[in-house]
């Protein structure tokens, strides 16, 4: 004989009942309340829900994000020397003749001297052979890679004259962009902003969106931010630049080393991200200041 369904003695019971039985009030409001909160949830987007490769590295370099920073000056001895008595940097002797390495950043740093005063910045990209023909394609140059010890590496120049490198290698270790003496920010300073967004948006797949100042852009690359952060500034007179910004403990100490030091500074104006100054070192290099 088969065993009797449990469920249909159930269904037997609630067919002959006549009689609705209200549910205990304590229950209802409390189921009401948790089908509420689920209903009113923001519905995640497509890419909250899917895992992607570029979600997980959120501790290395990602690629189109800075790998490797170099303060071009005049002088890297005058150079160390500044941004040792501003920002603690400690330095050794580099490989190349003029050349320094910031011992104690957060991120890999040097300074070369020979230079006119800018920053140089080496780019992470998954494959340099194919971001060397993107460059070429978009109307800048490139050298053929080369395999280094630290990767494979490609010198290069945007269409509006600015050097930069490209490599890709072994993941890097993402910076810290908050640490006292550490780069917080770069502004590509361009005469035009639509030649540029075109040309880093094709070689390292940058997206932008309008910033703060008129023609200033925000960076992103796969809607995150990069780290440091980078900004695009079009309209600039004169040739391409980059401009770094520093994170200091106290910007009106750091400002006071700055001008003792033989450099010059704006005084500190509080903005929305923080207190900042505008300065540049002993040799005319500019640079920003930011206490958090």
């Amino acid at each position: 004989m088969t065993a009797p369904d449990p469920l249909d003695a159930l269904l037997a019971a609630v067919a002959l009942s006549t009689t609705p039985v209200e549910p205990d009030p304590t229950f209802a409001a409390a189921l009401r309340a948790r089908v509420e909160h689920a209903l009113l949830q923001p519905r995640p987007s497509a890419r909250e829900n899917v895992m992607t490769s570029t979600d997980t590295p959120s501790t290395v370099v990602r690629s189109g994000e800075v790998v490797y920073t170099s303060i071009w000056t005049p002088n890297a001895a005058r150079a160390a020397a500044f941004y040792g008595a501003v920002l603690g940097w400690q330095v050794e002797s580099g490989s190349r003749a003029d050349s320094r390495q910031v011992t104690n950043a957060s991120a890999p740093l040097g300074l070369q001297g020979g230079q006119r005063p800018t920053t140089f910045l080496c780019f992470a990209v998954a494959d340099v052979d194919i971001a060397v023909a993107r460059v070429r394609a978009a109307g800048g140059s490139a050298g053929e890679p080369n395999d280094e010890p630290w990767g494979r590496v490609a010198d290069c120049v945007d269409d509006q004259g600015l050097a930069f490198a490209l490599r890709s290698g072994p993941p890097s270790p993402a910076p810290d962009v908050t640490a006292p003496g550490a780069l917080t920010y770069l502004t590509l300073e361009v005469p035009d902003s639509t030649r540029a967004r075109a040309f880093y948006g094709s070689v390292l797949g940058w997206e932008f969106s309008p910033g703060r100042v008129a023609d200033g852009w925000g960076v992103t690359t796969d809607g995150a931010e990069l780290r440091p952060m980078i900004g695009l500034w079009g309209g600039r007179a004169g040739d391409a630049v980059v401009t770094p910004m520093y994170v200091v403990a106290d910007v009106d100490a750091a400002v006071a080393t700055v001008r003792s030091a033989g450099g010059t500074s704006t005084e500190p104006e509080r903005q929305p991200y923080g207190t900042s100054a505008e300065c540049r070192d002993d040799q005319g290099g500019r640079f920003c200041l930011l206490q958090y």
